[in-house]
């Protein structure tokens, strides 16, 4: 009979044991999954804030760009008028070499690039998206993508149509001479044409008249860009103070 409670007893602790060890896993398991769930809430607030830091200078970076573009405008709208006629005015070259001449991205044959800050989207796209608890956020972050990539091409395309026109005004004007002249320290140049090829000439006015259109496009994609970056930055502004 002894030896019955005393099993019985055994059993009861047994059983007491196995739940009170049960109920600790299973705490602990919670706890974990708390601890987890709370890393990451901080996480995605972290991302939140890096992208706002990164639109911030995607921002200012593309107002120098615009700013440039500007200046680019005012520069061919000068030209314009000067290519008028069957033969562009004396004036047209001269202004043509005075501008390309200009220090470094005030020539209308050189320009500012906008870079993009894509290390913080990096590491979203590289399996960490889910941190950002945001349907809204994730969309127009994709939108802004599309529209910055769209941006990019247009940009490349801007850059390589530069070049072209540098290719055509080293035919028509004599650069080595100004080279020379340079090295001299010279700093006023009087062009020399080397080559008033009609085919050539009006090639040149072609391609500067393109490049008006080319700025014209990239200021609209700016403004575009612009208006996706305010409307990111007010929700992830959101997104911070809803999970501060």
């Amino acid at each position: 009979m002894q030896s019955a409670n005393t099993t019985s007893r055994n059993w009861k602790e047994y059983g007491m044991e196995f739940l009170m060890l049960f109920a600790a896993v299973t705490l602990g398991f919670f706890a974990e999954n708390q601890r987890e769930s709370i890393g990451e809430k901080e996480k995605g607030v972290e991302y939140a804030q890096r992208l706002i830091e990164d639109l911030d200078l995607d921002s200012l970076r593309m107002n120098e760009v615009l700013e440039n573009y500007q200046l680019k405008i005012e520069q061919i709208n000068t030209l314009i008028p000067l290519m008028q006629g069957p033969f562009p005015q004396r004036a047209f070259f001269d202004s043509l070499y005075k501008f390309h001449n200009l220090s470094s991205s005030n020539s209308i044959t050189v320009g500012l690039s906008f870079v993009e800050n894509l290390a913080t989207r990096d590491e979203l796209k590289a399996g960490n998206m889910r941190l950002i608890r945001s349907d809204s956020i994730i969309r127009h972050l994709s939108v802004y993508n599309r529209k910055e990539e769209i941006f990019m091409g247009n940009q490349t395309s801007y850059r390589q149509k530069r070049i072209q026109i540098i290719d055509l005004i080293e035919e028509i004007y004599d650069m080595p001479l100004l080279a020379k002249e340079r090295m001299e320290g010279k700093k006023e140049h009087i062009p020399v044409i080397i080559s008033r090829d009609p085919k050539t000439v009006r090639t040149l006015v072609n391609y500067l008249v393109h490049l008006q259109s080319m700025v014209g496009n990239l200021r609209a994609n700016a403004n575009g860009l612009a208006e996706e970056r305010k409307m990111l930055k007010v929700l992830l502004t959101d997104y911070i103070d809803n999970n501060k």
